[in-house]
């Protein structure tokens, strides 16, 4: 064996112990901490059944020890067959793995098994600590969830569901450095463990983490010279109130709500098929944020801007918030893929408003939080009648009844055209129509030929799915037309279009929703054998203390009122849960984490806030201020808290007392999102496009990130490595990775390359121009900053010149690469 083998079998042996160990330690821990069952850490012990011990049952075990299988009379699929045991006797003696038979089993001791193969040590370690545990069990611990539709005034005393007060703002000394209320309720932590707050960050490095905070964008040298020339007292004040009136502003906030929402521009799965009009419900939410839009409005239009009164377009674009889901366009199972959608739509509707793990109560009630199973369904009965809509224009009434009467000429001088036109292709539509809805179970094909005026919302669904695929799947009516028909058809199209002066330009298109009209089909659980209508409501905790609101769904025009209830429910100020929630997200996207770090779980999974009566605070004054986000933000940028430099001169020492610096001793150093390093990339090369709005484009772009297409299968090949959101799920905290393959692309990844080459040239477009100044103007462009002399020396070295030379004497590939340097370099990529 090579001395590398051998190093590599020594090292590998080296960290198969460090496993052993470790989870060994966690076993003793375990046994150690819980010396009998149902004590103060039953929850973590659940919570380590859930994550651990069941999947590795479900995986390695049930195959041969389940429901459809049971060798030797075992069962390992519940707590008491486990501890009934099969043809040998019981499977384990809780609290004593040593004498249970499943230890000796997986240990190969006795009986060996999995037979196809010995467990890992540390899938054994996992077994052997929750034998010596006690073999927790959720449905052994009824008392940590509901339990039988009852919820314990323990559970309704979780600090998430309190009513909302307004703590009184901590006394504390050093007052000069308090600001705001922010600062006393953060300094009063601090104070707490003898931690001093680091210093203010110098005034360029709040310019440039301010322009990236608010605008997505870094600042321009004229933005950092104005403001560091401005002596006067209000001077940052006004430039915070300076950036949150930049329309930009709304572009890059409205990119965390669409991370929330899981937008993305194409249906997922399979074929993938782009949405050519979804964007319009981007530009929806970067008008909303620009408009500073109270939040219980933003809410209530996109739940419910369909049965909002009156014609604004914007209502229905919003109300494409429930179009946002995943679609599979030759799905035949009709029922279930109809489930998956309504069962996504309250699914994100819990995660984004409630910041509850709602869906975990779908097939149960809630192993850890108090919700039940009829919870579950409650929320999903206001979603029961919504039908999706590709027929509905972004157009007011008059906008319509002007394009109608047009459309009505139109109609009139080509009549006799367009009746030969349906003549023709009518067979074939039919054809098409027969063929397609034969394809689908008998039951949902009677759907399909149910009139319209006798269906109930479950038929109309159902209908609606097979004429998607009508439109979609399998090259259309037209495919398999006769050489002659088409013929005739080409020759007819050239007669309708002598009248296209005639014709009116279509109406914006958009993808929306509304409630059926007609008989609602029920909600109903499915396991349940009564099938007993669950009707639409609210969680069970929270419909005692605090604001649980009353169920009026009246109809709106044609519509139920179901969502428009939900909607004035999430936004009522009353409502703590829902209020505390959207603060909580509003600051984890000026720090890195929220102050409850679990941003869409604020149940009892989640972390507990590291600064409550803040929290609160914030939530109130939120409230108190008519919920404008843009006076919360406001209310951050000019806190101490937030002006800290990432320097703290005792960092060492804090870091012992808090390490994960949940106190906020410091600024956090955060590295550019995805859309900010690509942005940022074109804005130093002085080729970023900033128009707003419109139809998104390919990735060759040159406007912002927010405006390239979002393909869920196929992803844009510079952004997806540096974590942006595939739009598959409701993403509450982006999962910032370190990669190899980051590294690569700024290495050698052509967008990179190309920004660095168009940045020289950009630089030798003034070639009188001394080399000193050029590096000054590329390190300016670049970092945001003038370069210390070290670093001008040894710029000038990298490219080979000194600083009598012009830049007409600089070789071209030196400089791209200089520039390719400073672009790759983490002073670009993170933010201090």
């Amino acid at each position: 064996m090579s001395p590398q083998s051998q190093m590599h079998c020594q090292n590998s042996t080296a960290l198969l112990m460090i496993l052993r160990l470790t989870f060994l330690c966690s076993a003793l821990l375990i046994l150690l901490t819980s010396s009998h069952f149902c004590e103060a850490d039953d929850l973590e012990l659940l919570k380590q059944f859930e994550e651990q011990v069941r999947p590795l049952l479900e995986t390695r075990c049930l195959k041969c020890h389940g429901e459809k299988k049971q060798e030797g009379g075992l069962r390992l699929d519940s707590l008491e067959a486990i501890l009934k045991g099969g043809e040998s006797g019981p499977t384990i003696v809780r609290g004593e793995p040593d004498t249970s038979l499943l230890i000796e089993a997986v240990n190969y001791a006795s009986f060996e098994m999995p037979p196809g193969g010995k467990l890992e040590d540390s899938e054994v370690a996992v077994l052997t600590a929750w034998v010596a545990a006690g073999a927790p069990w959720p449905e052994s611990l009824r008392q940590l969830r509901a339990q039988d539709g009852i919820i314990s005034p323990e559970d309704r005393e979780w600090w998430a569901f309190q009513p909302l007060h307004k703590p009184p703002v901590p006394q504390v000394e050093n007052q000069e450095w308090v600001q705001n209320p922010i600062d006393a309720f953060v300094l009063a932590k601090l104070n707490d463990k003898n931690i001093h707050p680091a210093p203010q960050a110098d005034r360029v490095t709040l310019v440039r983490r301010l322009f990236f905070d608010v605008l997505g964008l870094p600042p321009t040298q004229t933005d950092i010279d104005h403001f560091v020339a401005d002596d006067s007292p209000d001077a940052w004040e006004r430039l915070v109130d300076c950036t949150l009136a930049d329309s930009r502003y709304g572009e890059h906030w409205a990119r965390f709500w669409l991370d929330l929402v899981r937008y993305a521009e194409s249906d997922g799965w399979n074929q993938d098929a782009y949405r050519p009009h979804i964007w319009r419900y981007r530009d929806y939410v970067v008008r909303s944020f620009n408009a500073d839009k109270p939040y219980p409005v933003f809410v209530r239009e996109q739940l419910a801007g369909d049965e909002i009164p009156g014609d604004d377009p914007d209502h229905l674009i919003a109300a494409g918030f429930l179009r946002l889901g995943i679609y599979e366009y030759n799905q035949r199972d009709a029922r279930t893929q109809w489930d998956n959608i309504v069962t996504e739509m309250t699914d994100v509707t819990g995660d984004v408003f409630l910041g509850l793990g709602m869906s975990c109560a779908r097939c149960h009630d809630h192993k850890f939080d108090p919700l039940l199973q009829t919870d579950y369904f409650k929320l999903r009965a206001f979603f029961e009648p919504v039908i999706w809509r590709d027929d509905v224009t972004g157009a007011r009434d008059d906008e319509r009844a002007k394009y109608e009467e047009k459309l009505a000429a139109w109609k009139a001088a080509s009549q006799e055209v367009q009746e030969k036109i349906d003549a023709l292709l009518q067979p074939y539509f039919d054809r098409k129509w027969e063929s397609t809805a034969e394809k689908f179970p008998l039951d949902i094909q009677t759907c399909f030929h149910t009139p319209q005026e006798k269906r109930t919302s479950w038929d109309e669904q159902m209908a609606y799915l097979i004429g998607r695929q009508f439109e979609e799947e399998g090259g259309g009516p037209l495919k398999n037309i006769s050489k002659e028909d088409k013929e005739a058809y080409e020759a007819l199209k050239k007669q309708l279009a002598e009248f296209d002066d005639l014709k009116p330009p279509p109406l914006p298109a958009v993808m929306t929703i509304s409630d059926f009209a007609g008989e609602i089909s029920p909600t109903v659980i499915p396991d349940d054998a009564t099938k007993t209508p669950v009707d639409p409501g609210f969680p069970s905790v929270l419909n005692t203390d605090g604001y649980c609101g009353e169920i009026s769904a009246t109809p709106v025009s044609d519509s139920t009122g179901r969502r428009t209830a939900l909607a004035a429910w999430i936004g009522h100020p009353e409502n703590a849960l829902t209020m505390r929630v959207i603060v909580n997200r509003i600051w984890q996207q000026h720090f890195g984490r929220g102050i409850a770090p679990t941003t869409s779980d604020f149940g009892h999974l989640g972390q507990l806030p590291s600064h409550p009566e803040l929290l609160d605070w914030l939530a109130a004054t939120f409230v108190a201020n008519g919920e404008s986000f843009k006076d919360l933000h406001r209310l951050i940028l000019t806190s101490s808290t937030w002006q800290q430099s990432a320097t703290n001169p005792r960092a060492d020492e804090y870091e012992q007392i808090d390490p994960s610096e949940q106190l906020l001793w410091r600024a956090p150093v955060r590295r550019l999102s995805a859309e900010q390093i690509r942005d940022a990339m074109l804005f130093a090369t002085g080729d970023l496009n900033n128009t707003q709005g419109g139809a998104s484009n390919d990735s060759e772009t040159l406007r912002r990130a927010l405006y390239v297409k979002s393909l869920r299968n196929t992803p844009d090949e510079f952004l997806h490595p540096f974590d942006r959101a595939n739009g598959l799920k409701s993403i509450g905290e982006r999962i910032g990775t370190t990669t190899p393959t980051q590294s690569l692309l700024m290495m050698n990844g052509s967008f990179t390359i190309e920004s660095a080459t168009r940045l020289a040239d950009r630089l030798l477009s003034n070639r009188s121009f001394s080399c000193e100044t050029l590096v000054e103007d590329a390190i300016q462009r670049v970092w945001g900053r003038s370069p210390t002399p070290a670093e001008r020396e040894r710029a000038l070295e990298f490219i080979g010149m000194d600083g009598t030379h012009t830049a007409s004497t600089i070789e071209r590939n030196r400089l791209i690469d200089f520039c390719h340097v400073l672009l790759s370099s983490n002073e670009f990529l993170y933010v201090e």
